[in-house]
């Protein structure tokens, strides 16, 4: 007898039976600000948006299976085992976690955040976030809520890792952005640049994730230490973190981790040098697609044709041939942490004094080479369709912060004077999981780019562009180019209509709508059809659209 299976299974069965009697009451946060109450099961699973194409796939991979008795047990620890959560509020979904705040009869609410599937490589996300927030909360002392548990592995009792954290105080930003004044808004981004500012100053000696060594030593990782990170002796260290406990180790980026690679052994860093990033990124393209990649059909190029794994390498070959010229002038660069994503729902501030009380979803940040990052956060995009006056106003604010950051941090600033520092970007950045990413199209588009730039790019060495594409090349490349330009353009004015959201991600409520919109313009794209060969193309590309 199979002792161990016969655990589990008596394990699973105990939890199900657990699941049908919920010990607390439950609610879902709603985005009008209310709450509702829910069953359990939609504890686990998610809700907020539907998919046009490839639902099935999408959905399993946010949904998220736990003991709730055992979560509530974990909290308990954090406000003594004498007391209990007298309610659960799932939040307001996003992508990659289920986060729940947790009101305890002690007075005190605590947050328990799940990562879905999704989220990033088992083990290795969370442990790297909790290191994050530790060392940007305690050795820097960013705003960020405490940490007060976590468990990096599935087998504890709670069946999933978890992070269970105190809850930020105050409102999120975006609760308050357009109601409040100008001015405030500019002293609000004093603030987010000051905060930069703190965890900009520490130059790493390497490119990856923050890790505690004890956890990467329990997994015979290979990390690059930070004793000898230099620190502001202004800035508020804690002795309860020491910065002996903290390394640099592999990268969490789901690009390095998905389907296949996740039990492959390749380079996911750290790395020392950008030169070290753009060889190790091109290794382990090419060990993945010679394993894994098989011939397709794309429809932008070819009716007939498949894609193949040596179309691919072909490409990858010609990005090694200029890697060395593209990354030459890249390795004076300072490595430094970014926030991975700061719009206004992840910045929180006092409603009454306009402070920030905290910055929080540090998941997947990283430690980067400056020509990676950012040069303004997410939470001053001039957004696409809004009226004339709200654009202009954005477009101020952005300005407003752009001036800060060239005066607080000119180094960043700095990055973009190369002319070529979005087309480095754009090249280093396409190649991790570009097969899978259905790239390849973009991946070509700049290295013709690459070609068309050499002077820029490498003329100071007296170098002759060691790659080139044949006419045949070019010429089909521009067909496709056509086409994704006029399927994309197609698909911009629907979004724009408020018809159909780019990508196919659709509130619940407005789901049958948008099918129906989505089924009407796609038999419509049919007939748009010139002749037979195009009317054969659009259908099957409209087949394609339909199945992913």
């Amino acid at each position: 007898m199979n002792i161990a299976r016969v655990a589990r299974h008596l394990q699973t069965h105990s939890i199900r039976k657990i699941h049908t009697n919920p010990v607390v009451p439950l609610f879902r946060a709603t985005e009008n600000g209310s709450e509702e109450p829910i069953d359990e099961a939609d504890l686990y699973t998610y809700h907020r948006y539907r998919w046009l194409a490839g639902e099935d796939e999408k959905l399993a991979r946010r949904n998220r299976r736990f003991d709730l008795n055992a979560l509530l047990a974990a909290a308990r620890q954090v406000t003594g085992n004498d007391s209990k959560c007298v309610k659960l509020v799932k939040c307001v979904e996003g992508q990659h976690n289920k986060a729940f705040v947790l009101s305890m009869d002690t007075g005190e609410q605590l947050v328990a955040r799940l990562p879905n599937p999704n989220a990033g490589p088992a083990f290795f996300t969370t442990a790297s976030e909790v290191a994050t927030r530790r060392f940007l909360g305690d050795i820097l002392g960013v705003p960020i809520p405490h940490v007060h548990a976590w468990s990096c592995e599935t087998s504890n009792p709670v069946g999933a890792e978890y992070i269970i954290e105190e809850k930020a105080p105050g409102i999120p930003l975006g609760h308050v952005w357009n109601q409040i004044t100008k001015t405030t808004q500019l002293r609000i981004i004093d603030q987010i640049v000051d905060i930069e500012t703190k965890y900009i100053s520490v130059h790493f000696p390497g490119h990856g994730c923050i890790y505690y060594r004890a956890d990467l030593e329990r997994r015979s990782q290979h990390y690059i230490p930070l004793d000898g990170l230099f620190i502001d002796s202004t800035l508020p260290t804690s002795s309860d973190s020491p910065l002996s406990s903290f390394v640099l180790g592999p990268i969490t980026n789901p690009n390095f981790w998905g389907n296949e690679r996740a039990t492959m052994e390749l380079d996911r860093g750290p790395w020392r040098t950008v030169t070290d990033y753009a060889v190790a990124i091109v290794k382990n393209e090419l060990e993945w697609s010679r394993l894994h990649a098989k011939p397709r059909m794309n429809y932008h190029r070819s009716l007939d044709h498949p894609e193949t794994p040596d179309d691919y390498i072909s490409l990858l070959e010609r990005y090694v041939a200029v890697a060395p010229y593209i990354t030459s002038q890249t390795q004076d660069l300072p490595n430094r942490i970014a926030h991975p994503d700061l719009h206004l729902e992840n910045i929180f501030v006092d409603p009454d004094t306009n402070r920030i009380t905290g910055i929080i979803d540090w998941q997947r940040a990283s430690v980067s080479p400056t020509l990676f990052q950012r040069v303004s956060p997410q939470m001053l995009e001039v957004p696409r369709g809004e009226a004339d006056e709200r654009r202009q106003r954005e477009k101020e604010l952005l300005d407003y912060y752009c001036r800060a950051v060239k005066v607080a941090d000119p180094l960043r600033w700095g990055v973009d004077d190369d002319p070529c520092a979005s087309l480095k970007r754009r090249l280093l950045s396409l190649v991790p999981c570009c097969w899978e990413n259905e790239n390849m199209f973009s991946l070509r588009n700049t290295l013709i780019e690459a070609i068309a730039r050499w002077d820029e790019i490498a003329g100071h060495m007296g170098v002759s562009c060691p790659i080139h594409f044949a006419d045949k090349e070019l010429l089909q490349h521009q067909d496709e180019m056509e086409l994704i330009e006029g399927v994309s353009a197609v698909m911009r004015q629907l979004d724009d209509a408020g018809l159909i959201p780019f990508g196919g991600m659709v509130r619940r409520e407005d789901y049958e709508r948008a099918r129906q919109v989505s089924n009407h313009f796609k038999q419509e794209f049919v007939k748009l059809a010139e002749d037979d060969r195009q009317k054969e193309l659009h259908a099957r590309m409209k087949k394609k659209r339909t199945n992913n």
